[in-house]
């Protein structure tokens, strides 16, 4: 059965690795046809309200409130990481990790009455950090170009242009995530949301801090009146100074980071390690009852010890 298995996973490991060439490939081969995913669906697409909401409903943004605090807050996660859902290619992918995990913990749990737990256990929590992941490099990279659209958006009000026009030419010059995040966010002020309400769904969509300042910026700008470009300038200014002081303390904190991880994994290195050059070492701990016990109190010190290690090196700034 385990053979089976075996087998099974590595062909949908193949699988999933020439999906993922040709997915590099095309992707690399459509480059240079347009700057950023919303541009591309443009020039396929005549009806271009027809692809703003094609966009929103590929991202889970359909506008339906009817939902739960704790389910609402969970698809307002998936909203920001960006991650465009595709049925297929999520069973793919669950199936070949599913199966790796079994097969994983087969190796290192003998007992059933663990294993079958800790399966379902790693398979809700891997979509979970996946999301986490993919949404955390999407915020920094959105925050790392931010000041750069900004000064985009300067230069085009600069030369007369009003405001949705600066935001369409950030939308047309600058790739992905910003550009097709300002795409939607031109495309809302075409269609007649107001420019606090588009700003708001930015935010919502993307769930960058700076992006509050970008909002307050411009609606006092809005009821105040003021040197629009000015305003800019100096918030880019503002942004790109804040920006390097995060690499500055991430460069600081990086020895403390690579610690932690270590430390972290260390466990279940040497657990690894034993187990492969002695099968039966453990096997009095399992036999003995206890083993689920013990396992479990190791597992709830090593979160605790994970959070006050995240918690050291982390700051707020």
């Amino acid at each position: 059965m385990t053979l089976i298995l075996l087998y099974a996973a590595v062909f949908v490991a193949a699988l999933v690795a020439v999906e993922a060439m040709m997915r590099s490939y095309f992707r690399s081969s459509e480059r240079h046809q347009a700057v950023n995913h919303r541009l591309s669906l443009l020039e396929s697409s005549e009806n271009h309200r027809e692809t703003y909401h094609e966009m929103l409903k590929a991202r889970g943004v359909d506008g339906d409130s009817r939902w739960q605090p704790l389910i609402q807050r969970l698809r307002q996660y998936y909203v920001q990481s960006g991650i465009k859902f595709d049925v297929k290619r999520f069973a793919l992918y669950g199936a070949a990790a599913a199966m790796g995990i079994w097969l994983a913990l087969q190796f290192f749990v003998p007992s059933n009455l663990v294993r079958i737990p800790l399966f379902l256990a790693i398979c809700l929590l891997v979509p979970a950090l996946v999301v986490w992941r993919v949404r955390a490099r999407r915020m920094h990279k959105f925050a790392e170009k931010l000041p750069e659209a900004l000064d985009v958006a300067n230069r085009s009000l600069a030369a007369g242009h009003p405001l949705p026009a600066a935001i369409s030419l950030v939308a047309r010059e600058m790739p992905d995530p910003i550009g097709t995040e300002f795409g939607l966010l031109s495309d809302e002020l075409t269609y007649g949301v107001t420019l606090d309400d588009a700003l708001m769904n930015l935010n919502e969509r993307v769930g960058v801090e700076d992006l509050n300042l970008l909002a307050i910026s411009l609606s006092v700008q809005a009821g105040t009146g003021g040197n629009l470009v000015e305003i800019l300038q100096n918030l880019s200014k503002t942004l790109r100074d804040r920006f390097m002081l995060k690499a500055k303390v991430k460069a600081i904190s990086a020895e403390g980071r690579i610690t932690a991880i270590f430390m972290s994994i260390y466990p279940f290195l040497l657990y690894g390690m034993i187990k492969a050059l002695s099968p039966t070492y453990f096997d009095p701990l399992w036999n003995s009852g206890y083993g689920t016990t013990i396992v479990s109190g190791l597992l709830v010190v090593m979160a605790i010890g994970n959070v006050i290690l995240y918690k050291m090196v982390h700051f707020e700034y």
